[in-house]
């Protein structure tokens, strides 16, 4: 056995260690003396003692001790002829005297060890098997035991601690290990979302890491409380979670009658807190915690004593009260910075939590009432310097050894599955019921059932009960259920698309046998980690399956997953502005510059170069260097983690109270969420089921009540067939806007490449439109050889069968299994595994590790009768494929949704259309929708106040109404009102039924909304106007209601012209319904030179100049820059337009100072039949007098 900074050496942190009599085992020791960190005992004789020998005989080490094993006689210091081991800080030399001597009982035959220091470093016989220094070591006759005590760090807090905190918790971690910590607590404040990624950090830095939380009460009142055992960490979990659950606590709501009473600390801690040590500033607390808890707790409870932070009359104070309440005192500290910070900082990050200025933060700093205040946190210190700190105190670091020494670890390794439980009836096992609904199902499904069918219900039931996932299918089978009898729409997806148990419960769609989907990929007895079913569900029922959730499960036992929502580049500069006192006008103008998100914490642009140059940073009335700083500061605080909000569906059910397996909180909407996220509620055991909702699952079930509204007929979607002629030509021509899955430009211009012209190609291109397969190489590839421009030729013969549907091209994570299992032999779950491995490999760029698997495949293949350099060749396919391949049973979930998506648009336009409209299913905006309605021939009408209902409706000859609330500050009191008292005889009739404002009847009425009374709309203005007069003279109330008199006609009016109709519709409702926008501007686009969309694919190759309405932009960086894409729309259709680095910048701020139709001139680029524009330049079209006839947001709210 050898030391323990070998590759070889013992688990972390065993605290006992059995020696033998020619080995040492290595441990950590950073005391400044030994007899306060060993303990030794004799297995056999517990009699055995260490004698300390007097100070007049030793000498006092300054830095780690290392105890060596026995050296060779020619290195042994002069003693009694007894074998000695030496005690060495690092300098060659002679021995000094001994320090210790390990005396056996009298009746032993064993050698006595003495140990004495080394002055001058490791001796050569052992300087040479050491390629690393060591920070200590324990020794022991083979009867003797070792127990080493470590130093311990308390403790880490990170920005976990939601705005209360620096770093990472990772990187704390790391710089405490570097620092040579072997031991340490995180104790967030009121958090224990950190800790899985803690202990992850800390097993990778060999660290035994402890779990924490500081809690307080509503008086200021803290303690840290550690987990002594998984006893301690249930508590600690239940202490946290009713503490955020408490009324009155910051994240928690307040109003929900089903909350606890206000949190009470010491009757938490007398009700929960056994197995917990408690570190406890307040004095007066300590005394509570006694009188309540009994003599016997002083073991556990410490006083704090912090000299990093502390002044030394506070530490005076809590040595008296230590001693006279008989309570011991520890060394501990608030610790959780990497790098000195300015107190500027600290406070800038007060600000952004406390809602304020940085200028009142820093006067309450120096209040010493302001107890909201987080406390400043100290850097990291040096194991050396924390024990320099206290070593007058050897008491504090002696308590902090003990509660290492006894306290467990946090280990998830060893946790099991939580599965969620599933009432049966009596008489009735889980896997009966089971087995009772898959065959009912495949009756359901197939009618007549296959003995194929039957054979894989078999084999995934058996795997299924095997692994102990019988509940959690009876449970996601139950949650589809009660949405069908709900009648809300839903559909699995995710790898659970290959179970045809999820097939036959009703849980997927997609039939895993007509397409060949792998129930391996999805669940096998060898695969770690958890797999999980995602739940497609209408948006608008998914609040009641959630609810359903909660009631039948328990909601002691049911819980959301949480989401950590960092600071974004806006985000952070709206915080920032904000802190540094600027008016909300000036933080939103500011914000609305930058884009939403860019990857600059990996390097993309600063906010400072971003706002380079620009006009609103220039006119915020701030000197130079103050907008200097706010830049900075909005950079410093980009990425941070900010708060906690609910995941769009992740939700666990447990067999018990969840707050004993993880601490929940609640989140702003009242619903519980647990302080694990997605990436760290595994560890738990815990499974998560994700209750999403898809606006297209929505849309899909919409055209077919609408579609049954007109024809009576219920149209079947699993009846849609797929293949259909019609559809094909809508895809190949990349008219897919709306469709789900297929809107995107990326995706418009891959349909017309590949020529999709089935359900099987749309579920290949949605696999391929990842940005992986492009920069690979993969989807050109495959595009080439869809249009035969490449044969088609599998990478060895004997895959032809497997890889014809994907034109020879590993395009499946389900083909990298089935080429391993072909070429190796190896089953379908092994050949998952090589995959798992060999994805992780390359992520990690391991090396060894890729070797390792080449020679493992290659050594199979040649087995299975294979050439060497074929299997090299394959594993070459493999590994660059491997990189790009995915998961075909998601892609099967989502591109059967898109081609059905595409095939309601071919077949039922109007339907299809006002679906979209209802859920706002689509990636544009509304004005692009409704010039899409238009090409489509589908009448978009305006907003009535006789015919709208409260959304999008389908009238009797196929035209869509809109609703009123789609007017722009329309309230829905007004709306309701509207709905109670029609039919109207007038607009007199509807201004004295209802109660609608004088301002919103005249937005109204520019809407169209009263176009119904045939009169103009200038007319309409005026009697409002003059009625409106009437009343204000006469009782001065602006309500309609009240209004009586004779019709005042008025003088004769002009008639608002087309063009400024439009520009109110544009206002208003968001788009231009009466017209297109871009129709008013032809004769200028003829004197330019443009021409229209429809003539862009007859000038390939060819420079152009086009205009028309930007409907979508995004940028993508690359190498040399950030590169943008505009998709932009005239009457006839879209074109999409590339901008490359070189003129992007230009191009983004000419689209931040605009909102009017742009003039693009560039070359057409043709490539396999998708058509693009290579901008040179990008411009707003000259237009005299600049309105605002840019697409508006897509909706409008409407206002309570």
């Amino acid at each position: 056995m050898r030391c323990r900074c070998w590759r070889d050496s013992l688990p972390e942190a065993p605290s006992t260690v059995t020696m033998r009599r020619t080995v040492t085992t290595m441990v950590p020791s950073t005391s400044p003396t030994l007899c306060t960190n060993w303990r030794i005992c004799s297995r056999a004789d517990r009699r055995c003692r260490l004698r300390r020998l007097p100070p007049a005989d030793r000498t006092r080490p300054a830095i780690p001790w290392i105890v060596l094993p026995t050296p060779p006689a020619s290195d042994r210091p002069t003693s009694s002829g007894l074998p000695v081991a030496t005690v060495s800080r690092g300098r060659e030399g002679t021995p000094s005297r001994p320090l210790f001597l390990l005396e056996p009982p009298p009746s032993s035959r064993t050698h006595t060890l003495i140990v004495t220091e080394h002055r001058n470093g490791l001796p050569p016989w052992l300087a040479n098997r050491c390629s690393l220094p060591c920070c200590g070591s324990s020794f022991s006759d083979p009867r003797f035991v070792v127990t080493a005590s470590r130093p311990l760090l308390l403790s880490l807090r990170s920005w976990g601690s939601m705005l209360r905190g620096l770093e990472p918790i990772s990187r704390l971690i790391d710089e405490a290990a570097g620092q040579g910590w072997r031991s340490i607590v995180v104790a967030e404040y009121l958090d224990l979302g950190t800790i899985v990624e803690a202990a992850r950090a800390a097993k990778r830095s060999e660290l035994k890491l402890l779990a924490a939380a500081e809690v307080d009460d509503r008086c200021g009142r803290s303690v840290v409380a550690i987990a002594c055992d998984r006893a301690g960490q249930e508590e600690l979990n239940q202490l946290v979670s009713r503490r955020c659950l408490a009324r009155g606590d910051d994240a928690s709501c307040g109003q929900n009658p089903s909350q606890p009473e206000p949190f009470d600390l010491v009757e938490s801690l007398c009700n929960g807190g056994r197995s917990l040590s408690l570190l406890v500033r307040d004095p007066m607390l300590a005394r509570q915690l006694i009188d309540r808890l009994g003599p016997r707790s002083r073991s556990r409870i410490l006083l704090e004593i912090d000299r990093l932070r502390d002044p030394i009359a506070r530490e005076h104070r809590a040595l008296d009260a230590a001693e006279q309440l008989g309570l011991a005192v520890i060394a501990s500290s608030r610790i959780g910075m990497l790098q000195p910070v300015t107190r500027e900082r600290l406070d800038l990050l007060e600000s952004v939590r406390c809602v304020s200025t940085v200028d009142r933060i820093a006067r309450d700093r120096k209040n010493p009432c302001a107890g909201s205040i987080s406390p400043i946190l100290a850097p990291i210190p040096t194991p050396d310097r924390w024990q320099r700190l206290y070593r007058d105190l050897p008491a504090a670091l002696e308590s902090a050894a003990r509660i290492e020494r006894e306290a467990m670890a946090v280990d998830f390794c060893s946790r099991r599955t939580i599965f969620p439980p599933f009432p049966v009836a009596a008489g009735q096992t889980p896997f009966g019921l089971l087995y009772e609904q898959c065959h009912r199902g495949l009756l359901r499904r197939y009618g007549s059932v296959s003995r194929a069918a039957l054979e894989r219900l078999a084999t995934e039931l058996h795997v299924i009960d095997t692994m102990g996932f019988v509940p959690y299918f009876l449970v996601v089978g139950d949650i589809v259920s009660e949405a069908h009898r709900l009648g809300i729409e839903c559909a699995g997806r995710g790898s659970g698309a290959a179970s045809i148990v999820s097939y036959a419960l009703g849980i997927t769609q997609v039939d895993p046998i007509a397409h060949r989907l792998r129930f391996e990929r999805f669940l096998h007895p060898d695969r770690k980690d958890l797999p999980d079913i995602d739940i497609d569900l209408c948006w608008q029922g998914r609040d009641r399956i959630i609810d359903h959730v909660y009631r039948r499960y328990g909601e002691d036992r049911t819980a959301m997953i949480c989401t950590r929502t960092a600071l974004q580049i806006r985000s952070a500069l709206r915080e920032a502005a904000r802190a540094h006192g600027l008016s909300p006008g000036d933080v939103d103008r500011l914000s609305r510059r930058l884009p939403h998100r860019t990857d600059g914490t990996s390097g993309g642009d600063s906010i400072a170069e971003l706002l380079s140059g620009d006009p609103a940073l220039a006119a915020i009335s701030m000197s130079p260097a103050k907008r200097r700083e706010l830049l900075e500061d909005a950079q410093w605080l980009r990425g941070r983690p900010h708060h906690r909000s609910i995941h769009p569906g992740g939700i666990c059910i447990a067999d018990r109270p969840i707050d004993q397996i993880t601490a929940v909180e609640r989140a702003a909407r009242g619903i519980i969420i647990t302080q694990f996220d997605m990436y760290s509620i595994e560890e738990t055991g815990l499974i998560k089921i994700d209750l999403l909702g898809n606006r297209c699952v929505s849309e899909i079930g919409t055209v077919r009540d609408l579609i049954e509204q007109r024809s009576g007929k219920r149209l079947d979607i699993a009846a849609i067939p797929e293949h259909c002629d019609r559809t094909a030509r809508l895809l190949q021509r990349g008219d897919t806007l709306g469709c789900f899955q297929l809107e995107s430009p990326a995706m418009r211009s891959l349909l017309v490449q590949m020529k999709a012209g089935n359900a099987q190609e749309t579920i290949q291109a949605v696999a391929l439109i990842r940005p992986g397969p492009s920069a690979g190489g993969l989807k050109d590839a495959f595009c080439r050889r869809a249009r035969g421009l490449e044969a088609p030729d599998p990478p060895h013969p004997a895959l032809a069968s497997l890889l014809g549907q994907q034109r020879g091209l590993l395009l499946y994570e389900e083909n990298l299994m089935e080429l391993v299992a072909l070429v190796t032999g190896a089953s379908l779950a092994a050949g998952d595994l090589l995959r798992r491995a060999l994805a992780r490999a390359v992520r990690s760029d391991s090396r060894a590790e890729l070797q390792r698997l080449e020679d493992q495949f290659i050594a199979d293949a040649i087995g299975q009768g294979f050439g060497a350099g074929e299997a090299r060749q394959l594993w070459q396919q493999l590994q660059h494929f491997g990189r790009y391949s995915f998961n075909k049973a998601h892609a099967a979930s989502y591109g059967l949704l898109a081609w059905r998506s595409a095939w309601l648009k071919t077949h039922h336009p109007a339907e299809f259309l006002c679906a979209l409209f209802r859920h706002h299913a689509g990636m544009y905006p509304f004005a692009a929708f409704v010039g899409e309605a238009r090409r489509l021939g589908v009448p978009l009408r305006l907003p009535c106040v006789e015919r709208s209902a409260d959304t999008f409706i389908l009238e009797p000859d196929g035209a869509i109404r809109m609703p009123l609330a789609m007017i722009l500050g329309s309230r829905q009191t007004s709306i309701e009102s509207v709905f109670a008292a029609r039919p109207f005889d007038s607009p007199e009739d509807l201004m004295r039924r209802t109660r609608i404002g004088m301002s919103e009847l005249k937005e109204w009425i520019l809407a169209g909304a009263l176009d119904h009374f045939e009169i103009p709309r200038t007319r309409l203005l005026w009697r409002t106007h003059t009625r409106y007069r009437q009343l204000d003279a006469t009782r001065g109330q602006a309500t309609t209601g009240d209004l009586a008199g004779v019709v005042d006609e008025g003088p004769p009016l002009v008639e608002l012209s087309p063009r400024k109709l439009l520009e109110q519709e544009i206002r208003l409702l968001g788009a231009g319904i009466s017209a297109h926008p871009m129709q008013f501007h032809r004769d200028l686009r003829q004197r330019l030179g443009c021409i229209t969309t429809r003539e862009v694919p007859r000038r390939a190759g060819t420079t152009i100049r086009i205009s028309g309405l930007r409907i979508a932009s995004r940028h993508h960086r690359i190498q040399r820059g950030a590169m943008g894409f505009i998709t932009i729309e005239d009457e006839y259709g879209t074109c999409e337009v590339t901008c490359f680095s070189s003129i992007w910048p230009r191009v983004r701020r000419v689209l931040l100072d605009g909102s009017g139709p742009l003039l693009v001139e560039g070359k057409v680029e043709e490539r396999l039949g998708a058509m693009s524009v290579i901008a040179h330049s990008v411009s707003m079209l000259p237009i005299e007098g600049q309105t605002t006839e840019g697409p508006q947001q897509p909706g409008r709210a409407v206002h309570q």
